[in-house]
């Protein structure tokens, strides 16, 4: 019995395994414009990754039957229980409701939309309508954000935040949660950094911000009070972008809860909504286009699994890099908007 219910573990830990690795590994895929050029990896998530799996490969054998792994064990069941394990806590959840006696049925509430796990970004038809949080929902999201961030203007901000949320899957406190912990510290604690800041008045910023970009810094004075110069400079040739008299630099410079940057980024934005990359650019400068792209990168970047897991730090580095500047202040906004979610 032992044995049985130690190979179980073991290959529901190899499924899970194979899935948390090839999810952090398509996680590194981020832009070059945040400085992420390693591919994120966290050894607690992968750890949990693991954990689930073993019980998963566990629930997996007692619901089929231990005694078909002491009788005669084949390949096609070991692969079926890796499977399990593959699935990880879907079916932990799954099984548990076929071990555990039932209480009294609950009302049923409809199915949430799957949660997208793109592989890489690629271009998708644009979305049907898709309606906002349910009223309660959304005064419980209203009321615990301006308790967390007093600053928010709600009458502008509530409602286009949960209509990103009900468009890109964040149905759950959690991901709610780990968003808005992210967003507090991105656009600031009022949200209202959502559009890059080029204006430089000292040259020694300037040079600290981009100075690969300039031969000296007598070059780079002739660009200080011009946000518009300076991005076509800073950003030509990169990210998508033509050379600096096309003026994409500027035309899609930093916008956004999570700014994006590049015309490269705006497509991928822009296909998401039936857009293009001019219109998503100047979209993304209104609360609606912010809260959306700000989702959209979260979701882009797989950064629902970790939010589910409660990896705030995984969290950080899909949108911040390897730098996570900020981790501690995310990681508070985070604990206190899922609080005050769930009170």
């Amino acid at each position: 019995m032992l044995v049985a219910l130690a190979v179980c573990g073991i290959m529901g830990m190899m499924g899970q395994g194979v899935r948390a690795i090839v999810g952090l590994k398509n996680a590194g895929s981020l832009d070059g414009s945040r400085g992420n050029s390693q591919s994120p990896f966290d050894a607690a998530y992968l750890a949990l990754s693991f954990m689930i799996g073993a019980i998963a490969g566990i629930l997996a054998g007692l619901v089929t039957g231990l005694d078909q792994f002491t009788t005669g064990l084949t390949l096609q069941k070991l692969l079926a229980i890796a499977a399990s394990g593959y699935v990880g806590a879907d079916f932990v959840e799954n099984s548990m409701s076929l071990v555990l006696p039932k209480g009294a049925p609950a009302p049923q509430a409809p199915p949430p939309a799957p949660s997208p796990a793109p592989a890489e970004i690629a271009p998708v038809a644009p979305p049907p309508p898709v309606p906002s949080l349910a009223p309660a929902a959304a005064d419980r999201f209203t009321a615990a954000l301006h308790a967390v961030a007093p600053r928010v203007d709600i009458g502008k901000w509530g409602r286009p935040l949960e209509d990103a949320f009900a468009r890109f899957d964040f149905g759950t406190d959690r991901r709610q949660a780990a968003a808005v912990g992210q967003f507090l510290v991105e656009a600031g604690d009022a949200l209202s950094e959502v559009v890059e800041d080029l204006y430089y008045t000292h040259v020694e910023a300037v040079m600290r911000a981009f100075g690969p970009h300039f031969a000296s810094e007598a070059e780079a004075a002739q660009f200080l009070r011009d946000p518009r110069k300076l991005a076509n400079r800073v950003y030509a040739n990169r990210l998508g972008n033509g050379d600096e008299a096309s003026g994409d630099g500027y035309r899609y410079r930093g916008r956004g809860l999570i700014q994006l940057t590049g015309k490269d980024e705006y497509a991928d934005f822009a296909r998401s909504i039936g857009q293009t990359p001019e219109q998503a650019s100047d979209l993304c400068e209104t609360a609606e286009g912010a809260a959306m792209s700000g989702c959209w990168y979260l979701a882009a970047r797989h950064g629902l699994p970790p939010a589910d897991a409660w990896d705030i730090r995984m969290v950080t580095r899909l949108v911040n890099g390897p730098r996570m500047l900020g981790l501690a202040q995310r990681t508070a906004y985070s604990n206190a908007m899922l609080e005050r979610l769930r009170g």
